[in-house]
């Protein structure tokens, strides 16, 4: 490797630095995720079983993080509702960033009339506040994890759809894209070949920012009973059942509470360093 002194026209070549935010978000996801893959082999109980003698007990040795009223250990059920969350998370997100890319890309690659109805369709469901369309797509279709994974997607998806038309747009009016057409490219080939590498960098940043809201509906659904179905442990159904005996003992709520913020602050984190390292305003900025 050359190195460069003063005067002999050669320079290190630059080393793109990693913000700090992804670096310590992406360190705690890395954690949260080995832990929900090994939960069955870290749990130290079986998450389901009961125990009458050891309800309500603060973390021992033998309950690291106590027990609930049924006695069900709390360091297992949150190991196993890390699990529970991050996949309802991930589908619910990745069904909105598919469905959604693919809106906002036939609306900008077409234009015209297909813009205008795919667009306004969009802002319909722009117009209801998130959380309520949830619950309304919820109790609609029936409570379980499925339809809580659907209720989140759907959410997300008109958000995307914006996200994807933008650059869209843009690309479509390049010259490139124009000769290709004259060249007799087809659209798909045009879609892949110059649209999607395009559009790929906010979509992947606001993936990530949208698995950190998605945590929170999903824990808000459990919470209120349209998430995840009992006997199955999910991180805001463990909060809402352990909330009638926080004044008994606060470590069933406290807890599963401490789980959420700790997986959300690491989605923020990464989705903030991301941006960060992938907007070229930003980079230049950092540079």
């Amino acid at each position: 490797m050359r190195s460069w002194t003063p005067g002999s026209g050669t320079r290190e070549p630059r080393v793109r630095r990693w913000p700090g935010k992804v670096v310590v978000g992406g360190s705690v996801l890395a954690l949260v995720a080995g832990l929900a893959l090994g939960a069955e082999v870290l749990a130290p109980h079986p998450v389901t079983r009961m125990d009458p003698e050891a309800r309500l007990a603060v973390p021992s040795l033998r309950h690291p993080l106590g027990t609930d009223f049924f006695g069900r250990d709390v360091l297992s059920r949150v190991l196993v509702g890390y699990r529970t969350s991050l996949a309802i998370a991930f589908l619910a997100v990745g069904f909105a960033a598919g469905v959604g890319t693919a809106v906002g890309v036939a609306a900008g690659y077409s234009g015209g009339r297909t813009d205008a109805l795919l667009m306004r369709s969009m802002d319909v469901l722009f117009a209801f506040p998130v959380f309520l369309l949830a619950i309304t797509i919820v109790v609609i279709l029936g409570v379980g994890t499925a339809t809580a994974i659907l209720a989140i997607g759907i959410v997300y998806v008109p958000i995307f759809a914006r996200i994807a038309r933008g650059p869209t747009l843009v690309v479509n009016a390049q010259q490139y894209v124009e000769a290709a057409r004259s060249l007799g490219a087809s659209s798909w080939h045009i879609v892949r070949r110059h649209v999607l590498p395009n559009i790929a960098t906010p979509v992947l940043v606001q993936a990530s920012t949208n698995l950190a809201t998605a945590i929170l509906f999903e824990s808000a659904l459990s919470f209120l009973g349209l998430g995840v179905q009992p006997p199955y442990p999910s991180l805001g159904m463990m909060v809402s059942e352990g909330r009638p005996y926080v004044e008994l003992s606060p470590w069933p709520v406290v807890f599963p509470g401490l789980a959420i913020a700790v997986v959300v602050l690491g989605f923020n984190l990464l989705g903030d360093g991301l941006q960060e390292l992938l907007d070229p305003r930003l980079r230049a900025q950092r540079a």
